[in-house]
């Protein structure tokens, strides 16, 4: 297959939704990356390491296999690594946990709004609600049609935003061990109690939050290719996007020590009107992530564009709204995050497990074969 078979205008789009996807209210407020990440000090920078290793090769095989199989369903990958009873168990666990996500994210706009602009929690989360459910009616192909737009204007504006951190931190190689020393005084939650876990735990729970959107972006490419390209794209652009970020938390430590939405205190001192176009940006994100939770929370029920796919996305979002005006943002991400990241570890040795064996199964019966 060449490269002139690609469909580069796709392999944007998909590259672009996964990273909307990604980069939602938890991570571009600050809040994820600061509990998985910067809490760890300067090892939280080997953690983004082996996060990233791992996210590559889960976006892969997620990718690859998506495309390959074809799934009408996309929970049906589930199954396909898991298991019968295990990957059943697994659908209906990311159901309740991507709804629970969804709520993070409308929380995350609630509370946005309220921080930067002093308007009611509740006017954020309102908005939020009936902005996701009116996108995620119209249905897949625009749903990754619209975020996939958004998802590189978020990469950029974070490496924007934290270019001057990376600078202090490259001029200033003590900024690290100052960090270390003043930690343990400062009121920031921890993901994990060590940074390997921590690595290890990240991409497991996002892949967990976003498995069904991933198998659906994985089989709208044109080919296996395609696919393999967009997915790896989109998730590299993700993971310079947390280095970036946790680089900018490590230096403005003291600054962001407690605050719901650290990211708007970085922003504005780069600048004030910075911090403005930062929490435009922020509910731009939040808004792309809900919409493909909501959506794949509501697909697992109904079909796109059905009768009974409108009133679950309606009842969903009122739901929503009554919810997350009353969990904090902090607790809900502290809450749900961590554990999620342990389920996605099974999933992960699950596919392991399943390449092993298609592999050297497969490799064993032409030997007995031939034999």
């Amino acid at each position: 297959m060449t490269t002139a078979a690609l469909n580069w205008k796709k392999v944007f789009l998909i590259a672009g939704s996964l990273c909307a996807c990604y980069m939602g209210a938890g991570f571009t407020s600050g809040q994820e990356v600061l509990q998985f990440f910067t809490s760890l000090g300067a090892m939280g920078l080997a953690a983004i390491a082996i996060s990233w290793v791992i996210f590559i090769y889960f976006t892969y095989m997620i990718y690859k296999v998506s495309k390959e199989q074809n799934f009408k369903d996309p929970y049906d990958i589930l199954e396909y690594y898991c298991g019968k009873i295990l990957g059943r168990a697994m659908v209906w666990y990311i159901v309740a946990l991507m709804y629970g996500v969804y709520l993070i994210m409308i929380t995350g706009a609630g509370a946005t709004i309220n921080q930067y602009y002093g308007v009611p929690i509740s006017v954020g989360v309102w908005a939020m609600s009936i902005l996701t459910l009116v996108t995620v009616v119209l249905g897949i192909e625009k749903l990754i049609n619209i975020i996939g737009v958004i998802g590189p204007v978020k990469v950029l504006f974070i490496v924007v935003v934290c270019a001057p951190s990376l600078f202090v931190l490259l001029s200033s190689p003590t900024v690290l061990s100052e960090v270390d020393r003043i930690l343990p005084t400062l009121a920031v939650k921890k993901a994990a109690s060590n940074w390997a876990l921590s690595g290890l735990l990240y991409p497991c729970l996002y892949v967990m939050t976003a498995v069904p959107f991933m198998v659906a972006c994985g089989v709208a490419a044109t080919n296996i290719k395609e696919s393999i390209i967009a997915g790896i794209a989109g998730i590299t652009g993700f993971m310079i996007s947390v280095f970036m970020l946790v680089v900018a938390e490590l230096v403005n430590i003291q600054a962001i020590a407690g605050k719901q939405i650290p990211t708007l205190v970085i922003a504005d001192k780069v600048s004030s009107s910075l911090g403005v176009l930062f929490s435009i940006l922020i509910i731009l994100c939040i808004y792309s992530t809900a919409c493909s939770f909501l959506w794949s929370v509501v697909r697992k029920f109904a079909e796109d564009k059905t009768k009974k796919s409108y009133i679950l996305a309606t009842s969903l979002a009122a739901i929503g709204m009554f919810f997350g005006e009353i969990i904090p943002f902090d607790v809900l991400v502290n809450t749900l995050y961590p554990p999620s990241g342990y389920v996605g570890i099974i999933f992960l040795v699950s596919i392991i497990i399943k390449q092993f064996k298609d592999k050297y199964g497969t490799a064993s019966k032409n030997d007995s074969t031939t034999g």
